[in-house]
């Protein structure tokens, strides 16, 4: 599905951005039909070759040019062009998957762009080559190998937006805002006198790992060409698979540093006329103590199938790296440390969910003075979206005494001792949890596979759709786990949803969109999301720590943030945060100290700001964003309405070239007393009244010509998928409008009623139907 009806309902803080990158067409320059309604084939389950075979001759009977009357002979090579566009499309796996994804002009793009090169290059050229791999692939291999395309695209685009990740904090101390009258039990909210207490500057970016061809000068191969070798055919006609090595290796380098801000004033003696020396405290300018340099550099690769590899990778020694990641990070600063981090999924029993192994060494002293640390981690997933893992980390290790001796003959105890006032040691800890995450689409088996001959009439399925969906908007995850260590240990809990994501302040029916975007609206206003989370822990000496943040965005790209905690360090604390694509600028403001800090003052912290916001919200901007929706159809609706007589001649012409063939189909059905089509109309149908009383006029068209082409063997199937201003012969009386299908018709001799409305499909004959 193409974005213009893929409702996607992941509320990843990452992926949302992600989904921004597509701009929105104008609708009033969109002419191209739904390739699916134009054949009356429905999406799900996808239709066979022989349906649509069978639907393209059913159509070329009507709609050839040489079998039509001169005067139509134009407006019939107009359809038909449309029409055999839509075969040629559908009929083709692999332009069948672009045309899913990205539609019509997806397919010209892809496509179109590989016949024309082919045409200048030559068959023997490397186009040629790109179609016969193309030609290779099957329809699934295909899919992969596109969506793989898409992505790296998709990345392209990020990473030209931004190359590296940042991150600015600069803390405030405003803790006499709150202040706490013991005797009396009371909350006083105090004007603030703040002061900067600390900052922190962290700053990372992407870089190719050096090769020895960067080294010596060789130009890089263009990603095109990359593209065209991964999915062509060799000398020998064999198809090149390059995506199974992974993607190469990429270089992280990091550097950040963080620490106080204090405020030191000097004594000055000054002398004032005719007075008494008085001695002053005078500020100086801020002095900034550092606390801690980061500076480092990563290496990190993602290992594919390395069956058949050539080198090194190819040793049957390295055939455990094969489908593994493998990540090595240096630092220099605040100490000499190398991090080397592995990572490989693995089955114990065949058709089981795979587990997931990652192991961690990290040396932070010589071999010989002290083993590296080692840390290991064990996660499976046991559900749709359940997860369980276990980490153990060994903590800083020492060597027996004897063992030092044996490698190092001076060895002596205050050896020791350097190292643990130049490199803090660190304590062994146990973790066990279970964590939760949120789908990140919608089941098929819920969302698409619904039998359009058997629509609504099971309540209980309505009600498990419905559940699911509403759950896929809350994107709701949380985590339980349980830490252990020599001299500590407690139990932690993070939950995280949306919350103030309702329904979208105007119902847009089906009829205003395709899978072409013909009439997309302004992206829909359904009400922004925060997305809430809460932190806690609870200590084995009861000790409580606890943190709430919301975060919501404010822009194509940006988010704001606001949360409220409790730190052992600073005491009650409020943090604004502010990114945009990896740029992070955090400013925390500590509001009452630690010891001051109690359940009253908690309360005032959180209530106040999230009184603001609602206030803010549905009193602001929610209703403003609901007048510039209602303006911005208005416009939209009055430039469609203008080409309402254009859409309307060329129905009319389109029911005059089938009408021959239509009234053969209903001979046929009358003459085994089967189903035939007497009456059916198509518009909107206004249920409120003028402001006199009287009753508004309803905009509708007459289309039973269309609606009984579309019988076949006695029966009439629309899908609910179906935009229905695209079938052949209709035309949309109302844009923007909710409308409703009304057909009457008779079987054995029966008269029986049927309507649906855009979202609904038809499917006849019913006996719940009969009048």
């Amino acid at each position: 599905m193409n974005s213009s009806n893929n409702s996607s309902s992941s509320n990843d803080d990452d992926d949302d951005d992600y989904d921004l990158l597509d701009p929105t067409t104008d609708p009033t320059t969109q002419e191209e039909p739904d390739y699916y309604t134009l054949l009356n084939l429905r999406r799900h389950p996808p239709p066979t070759d022989a349906q649509i075979r069978s639907a393209y001759r059913a159509l070329t009977l009507s709609f050839h040019p040489d079998k039509q009357p001169a005067h139509l002979a134009e407006a019939a090579k107009r359809h038909f062009e449309r029409i055999r566009e839509a075969y040629e499309t559908l009929i083709d796996g692999r332009k069948r998957v672009v045309y899913d994804l990205l539609g019509a002009e997806g397919v010209r793009e892809e496509f179109g762009e590989a016949e024309r090169v082919t045409a200048a290059a030559g068959a023997r050229g490397a186009a040629a080559e790109w179609r016969v791999g193309l030609k290779a692939k099957s329809p699934q291999e295909f899919r992969r190998w596109f969506l793989e395309r898409m992505k790296a695209r998709e990345r392209k685009a990020v990473n030209s937006l931004v190359d590296g990740k940042g991150s600015f904090t600069l803390g405030v101390d405003a803790s006499n805002t709150i202040t706490i009258d013991e005797d009396a039990g009371e909350v006083y909210l105090n004007v603030p006198d703040p002061k900067l207490s600390k900052f922190g500057v962290a700053f990372a970016f992407k870089a190719p790992l050096p090769t020895w061809r960067n080294i010596a000068g060789e130009d890089e191969m263009e990603d095109d060409d990359d593209n065209e070798k991964e999915i062509g055919g060799d000398e020998d006609g064999a198809v090149l698979d390059l995506s199974s090595q992974g993607d190469g290796p990429e270089m992280v380098i990091n550097a950040g540093i963080s620490g106080k801000i204090r405020h030191l004033t000097q004594k000055l003696q000054v002398q004032i006329e005719d007075q008494e020396p008085e001695v002053v405290q005078v500020p100086v300018p801020l002095v900034i103590s550092t606390k801690e340099l980061q500076l480092g550099v990563g290496v990190h690769h993602a290992f594919g199938d390395l069956a058949g590899s050539k080198g090194i990778l190819g040793k049957p020694a390295l055939s455990f790296l094969q489908y593994s990641g493998l990540g090595v990070n240096a630092s220099v600063l605040p100490c000499p440390q190398l991090d080397v981090n592995w990572a490989k999924p693995f089955t114990l029993v065949r058709g089981t969910r795979p587990f997931r192994l990652e192991l961690n060494t990290v040396f932070q002293r010589p071999i010989w003075a002290a083993p590296p640390m080692l840390g290991a981690r064990l996660s499976k997933q046991i559900g749709e979206q359940k997860h369980v893992f276990a980490n153990l980390d060994s903590g800083t290790l020492v060597w027996p005494v004897w063992f030092r001796q044996l490698l190092s003959p001076n060895y002596e105890i205050q050896d020791d001792f350097k190292y643990l006032l130049s490199i803090p040691g660190q304590l062994s800890q146990f973790q066990f949890g279970l964590l939760s995450q949120p789908t990140t689409r919608y089941m098929a088996s819920i969302d698409d596979d619904e039998d359009d001959g058997e629509l609504n009439e099971d309540a209980e399925f309505e009600d498990v759709r419905s559940k699911h969906r509403n759950n896929n908007r809350a994107a709701e995850a949380w985590q339980v786990g349980v830490a252990v260590s020599p001299a500590m240990g407690g139990l932690s809990f993070n939950y995280s949803r949306n919350i103030f994501s309702g329904k979208p302040s105007t119902d847009a029916s089906l009829s205003q969109w395709s899978s072409e975007g013909h009439y997309r609206l302004p992206q829909e206003n359904e009400p922004r999301s925060v997305r809430i989370g809460v932190q806690s822990t609870v200590g084995f000496d009861l000790s409580l720590g606890w943190h709430i943040e919301g975060t919501r965005r404010v822009g194509d790209l940006a988010r704001m943030g606001l949360g409220v905690g409790v730190q052992s360090a600073n005491g009650l604390v409020m943090t604004l945060s502010w990114s945009r694509l990896g740029q992070n600028i955090r400013l925390p403001i500590t509001v009452c100290s630690f010891e001051a800090a109690n359940a009253d003052a908690a309360a005032v912290a959180v209530l106040l700001p999230w009184v603001a916001y609602c206030a803010l919200e549905f009193g602001f901007i929610r209703p403003r964003e609901r007048r510039k929706h209602r303006r911005v159809i208005a416009r939209r609706q009055k430039q469609l309405k203008k080409l309402v007589p254009k859409k309307r001649e060329e129905s009319q012409q389109a029911i005059q070239l089938m009408m021959d063939q239509v009234q053969r189909r209903r001979d046929r059905e009358a003459a085994h007393d089967g189903l035939v089509i007497t009456r059916a109309e198509y518009g909107h149908y206004p249920t409120k009244k003028r402001s006199d009383g009287s009753e508004r006029d309803p905009d509708v068209a007459d289309v039973t010509v269309p609606v009984m082409a579309l019988v076949d063997n006695g029966q009439l199937v629309i899908s609910k998928n179906s935009a229905k201003f695209h079938i052949l012969g209709f035309y949309d009386p109302a844009p923007l409008l909710p409308k409703t299908l009304k057909i009457w018709y008779t079987y054995h001799g029966k008269e029986h009623y049927v309507e649906a409305g855009d979202k609904e499909g038809v499917a006849c004959p019913m006996r719940s139907h009969m009048l």
